[in-house]
């Protein structure tokens, strides 16, 4: 990627923003849709990192078997602490280790690593508190490095392990706005993701305040991941950009992918995948539960054991995958921000497609070293051309 300059800013103000977010454990949807939700945070923790230079990989990993407590320290002196559910056993323990000397700011790819593979709502706990508890550790390393210039969150949301840090940095002699958000359930149940995207509701709010993300506009980095039918067209990694006609910024998403055409990279550019329909999260979840009904139904008028598993196995595997298309954000919220989290007016979305080929054999998406230089390279190719 082109050459590119990073400091400190002493500006309070910016003229773009870029937001990145971890969906602690919302690797899977409905129908068929998986990622790798740690991208935003990945992307927006490695800018951070260049500005501060700080140590990001991950110095120790320690569980209480008794409690269920984690606690993740990075090189860079950074703290993060989760607890699981249903507690630790001595091998996840030994599991969990494998994330030492792994860069922290891949959360997912370090959990999936240690443990193989990770699903939510509640279903394997202790990988998405470890992806829970390096992201925070990483937030508190950059905090730690400049508390001055890394405003972050004090709040404690209530069943949740929230947090929040931004800074303004000057790239190439613009001024930035950086915001890493981390949105997951405690127990390691998650994802909860009220707070991901420009959604600037309580602390959260006052923190994007004190950055200078106020009616400026905003490059949400979302998730790669594998999407049924768009990815089916596809043989390679392609940037996905969208932006809702009439609702969001079109301006930077078309400037977005005018810089990945210029670097030659792959992308899909969609003006009318992210409407607003009333009701649309809220009905999803009814969807969802009727499957469950029906399985449940199902499993009381059946007597033999074989039917009864593949009953409970279907049931297994709605709430391992298809839950996290709905478990993910309130309904009511859903109707203003969308999947993203995406306040109108100033918005558009930068996305990382896999195709089919790649999900077969990976099961899961996990982010590279490589994506993320494709990320920065369109991002910042598009901040040279706005400002």
């Amino acid at each position: 990627m082109k050459d590119y300059i990073i400091t400190i800013s002493n500006k309070t103000k910016s003229k773009i923003a870029i937001v990145g977010h971890v969906g602690v454990g919302h690797v899977h949807s409905h129908s068929s849709f998986v990622q790798d939700d740690s991208v935003g945070f990945a992307v927006v923790a490695s800018l951070m990192r260049e500005v501060l230079n700080v140590d990001t990989r991950i110095k120790h990993v320690k569980g209480d078997l008794l409690k269920g407590d984690m606690v993740v320290e990075t090189y860079g002196g950074g703290i993060g602490r989760t607890f699981c559910r249903r507690g630790i056993t001595p091998m996840e323990l030994e599991l969990m280790n494998r994330a030492v000397d792994e860069d922290g700011i891949y959360t997912q790819r370090t959990a999936i690593k240690a443990f193989g593979r990770m699903y939510g709502q509640g279903v394997m706990e202790v990988p998405a508190a470890l992806q829970g508890a390096i992201a925070l550790a990483v937030l508190d390393s950059f905090h730690k490095k400049n508390p001055n210039k890394v405003h972050i969150t004090s709040q404690k949301y209530s069943g949740r392990i929230d947090k929040m840090a931004g800074m303004i940095a000057d790239i190439n002699g613009i001024p930035v706005s950086l915001l890493l958000n981390i949105n997951g359930s405690e127990g390691g149940i998650g994802p909860n993701e009220d707070n991901e995207g420009n959604t600037a509701i309580g602390v959260k709010g006052e923190l994007m305040k004190s950055i200078g993300i106020d009616n400026i506009p905003t490059i949400i980095v979302e998730s790669k991941a594998y999407i049924p039918k768009v990815s089916d067209d596809i043989e390679e990694l392609t940037f996905l950009f969208r932006a809702q006609e009439g609702l969001d910024n079109l301006f930077l998403a078309k400037v977005l992918s005018e810089a990945a055409k210029e670097a030659g990279i792959p992308y899909i550019y969609f003006t009318d995948s992210l409407p607003q329909e009333k009701g649309q999260l809220a009905k999803a979840t009814v969807d969802f539960a009727n499957k469950i009904i029906r399985l449940g139904e199902e499993l009381k008028s059946v007597d033999d054991s074989t039917d009864k598993v593949e009953i409970l196995a279907d049931m297994a595997k709605l709430i391992s995958e298809d839950a996290g298309g709905v478990t993910f954000m309130s309904n009511s919220l859903h109707e203003v921000v969308r999947s993203p989290g995406i306040v109108p007016d100033n918005a558009a979305v930068i996305s990382l497609l896999v195709p089919t080929e790649y999900i077969k054999y990976w099961k899961i998406p996990m982010l590279s070293v490589d994506d993320i230089n494709g990320y920065k390279e369109i991002i910042i190719g598009a901040i040279d051309r706005i400002c």
